[in-house]
């Protein structure tokens, strides 16, 4: 998947090898044209801080944002994910009946607290794993538009395994250039960050006889899986000239779910939570005419 390839392409490709992935590619596919739309830009919250001692720059963020947008958004996705057959028509119902505030479910996704989102949600089925999917598409748009404001002021010496954007743990990494200079990879908002070479993203280990690699023969190492025995965590590493667009690492991400596989019969496992817990505000834009109203 060169770095110049559009995410339509990218699309099509997985839907023709992947026929059974066509309900979550539909959402995906939302989500991605969603986090283009210009609007998202001009919500970008204010920065608080500057990512030192560990904390990611979306901790602490107020987002003043139009309801009117968020509602839009969050009834489409919901829409989108029910016609393409997955079972969220309960989610969907109560928001679009009134009983469910987009804004409060806005709110628990771009936090990215899945457990917070599920409770909001009110849905007491086992929809647990399919609504930590959803939470991260409702909130790709704010946090893409989030990283793209905000990656100049990464610090460069970042060396934690989580992403310094949004605290999300990396979806990937990339072995990147002539160099071969290891980059860690957001899959929610795009982020990209450096890291050592030998050290695992989730619990920090550096032993290198505790650490180790997963190849395939029929990849000739363009595609590895970079193994920790110390928390049996594991992340997918790719070899690229070229960073990934940002907006293509989630679909890089589902495009290689065979690694996971591979992984997962070994044993290894993702972390269940988040590499950093972030504190986010979503609150209604003032509105002129309420004001003037005084409402």
């Amino acid at each position: 998947m060169a770095s110049e390839t559009t995410s339509g392409s990218l699309l099509t490709v997985l839907d023709a090898e992947h026929p059974e992935w066509r309900p979550l590619l539909a959402v995906i596919k939302e989500a991605l044209r969603e986090a283009e739309r210009p609007q998202w830009a001009r919500f970008e919250p204010k920065l608080e801080h500057s990512a030192r001692g560990g904390r990611p720059l979306l901790d602490g963020a107020v987002i003043n944002v139009a309801p009117r947008l968020v509602g839009r958004w969050v009834r489409h996705i919901l829409a989108v994910a029910t016609a393409a057959g997955t079972e969220v028509a309960p989610l969907a119902t109560r928001v679009t009946g009134g009983c469910l505030d987009p804004l409060l479910l806005f709110e628990s996704a771009v936090s990215q607290d899945v457990d917070r989102f599920h409770e909001v949600a009110l849905v007491h089925e086992d929809y647990h794993g399919l609504l930590r999917g959803l939470a991260s598409l409702i909130a790709m748009p704010m946090l893409q538009s989030c990283r793209r404001a905000w990656a100049e002021q990464v610090p460069t010496d970042w060396a934690y395994g989580y992403c310094p954007i949004c605290g999300s743990w990396p979806a990937l990494a990339e072995m990147r250039g002539l160099d071969g200079a290891r980059h860690l990879r957001c899959g929610c908002c795009g982020g990209d960050w450096r890291t050592e070479r030998l050290r695992c993203p989730f619990c920090g280990e550096g032993d290198h006889e505790k650490l180790g690699s997963l190849v395939s023969p029929d990849k000739l190492e363009r595609e590895t899986i970079e193994v920790c025995d110390r928390c049996s965590g594991y992340v997918k590493t790719m070899t690229t000239l070229s960073a990934i667009r940002p907006e293509h690492v989630v679909l890089q991400d589902l495009a290689t779910v065979v690694l996971d596989i591979a992984a997962l019969e070994r044993g290894y496992r993702r972390p269940a939570v988040r590499g950093h817990e972030v504190a986010v505000s979503v609150v209604a834009e003032s509105s002129r005419l309420r004001d003037l109203l005084g409402l």
